[in-house]
């Protein structure tokens, strides 16, 4: 009995110690107090105490539950973000080797201040689109001979005009950029006729040149490649064109042609990368 009285009393002061303060309400008419209602029994406290551990439980477990969730986004969240970084650096290499190729490729005729022309040459651009194909080997090659003779003196300073860097640029993007060469032809065209001083007019015509070779129109395509040679003898391009004469020939069957033209970009730029694939040319044909 004693035993029993002891645990009885531990009950009722836990439970007196769990309930909760008498609230006042002071919204009632007089201003009394009223106090939450009593428990009937003892066994009603400890219902009431185990439904508040159980609520109280399932909230920290429901809470435990949204943080993982939200542990999980973050972790998603991350992958996705470093999965764009790279994505966008991979855009951004892509875009450093564009531009790197066209340094490579074109950047001669920015570079070389001391490329040079005869007075009979720079006024002959003007009208650079229309000029037929020499069509003869042997007259290309006095000429190239001669133009490399006159232009010793002849030097054209690099333009510092903002529209006639940006006119070349575009030029240039339509072809290793957005592949568009229907676009490009009439770009480069255009820029020549705009700028036929320009020492960007070797690396246009020879873009020219190339363009045309791709769709198969082989005249227009010589045509380009000899005004290079002929007016530009000191162009980084040149010795290129000569090569591009020089497969046109073996293309349309002329080998003598081919055999002169290989020789001349030997002799005139022995040092040249087209030179050394003329001399297995020479050796083959």
């Amino acid at each position: 009995m004693k035993k029993f009285l002891v645990t009885a009393l531990s009950v009722i002061s836990i439970a007196s110690w769990a309930d909760p303060a008498p609230v006042a309400d002071l919204s009632r008419a007089g201003g009394g107090a009223t106090q939450t209602p009593k428990y009937a029994s003892t066994a009603d406290r400890i219902a009431a105490l185990e439904r508040i551990v159980e609520a109280r439980a399932n909230a920290q477990v429901a809470m435990q539950q949204q943080v993982s969730a939200l542990l999980d986004e973050v972790s998603e969240l991350r992958g996705v973000t470093e999965m764009h970084s790279y994505k966008l650096e991979e855009i951004l290499q892509q875009q450093r080797n564009i531009y790197q190729e066209i340094d490579r490729r074109l950047g001669q005729g920015a570079n070389t201040a001391a490329s040079a022309v005869t007075p009979s040459s720079t006024s002959s651009t003007t009208s650079a689109p229309s000029q037929e194909p020499i069509g003869n080997p042997a007259a290309l090659i006095n000429t190239a001979s001669d133009s490399t003779e006159s232009a010793d003196n002849s030097g054209v300073e690099i333009s510092s005009s903002p529209s006639e860097n940006e006119s070349y640029e575009s030029a240039v993007n339509l072809v290793l950029k957005d592949r568009n060469y229907d676009a490009a032809i009439p770009a480069f065209e255009n820029f020549v006729r705009s700028y036929p001083d320009s020492s960007y007019a070797p690396n246009s015509y020879y873009w020219l040149g190339q363009l045309f070779f791709t769709k198969n129109e082989l005249l227009k395509a010589k045509a380009q490649f000899e005004r290079v040679v002929a007016q530009y003898p000191q162009s980084g391009k040149a010795a290129d064109s000569l090569a591009k004469l020089g497969q046109l020939a073996e293309r349309e069957g002329d080998v003598a042609a081919a055999k002169q033209f290989y020789q001349l970009l030997v002799s005139k730029y022995p040092q040249s990368k087209p030179a050394k694939a003329a001399k297995t040319k020479l050796e083959s044909l």
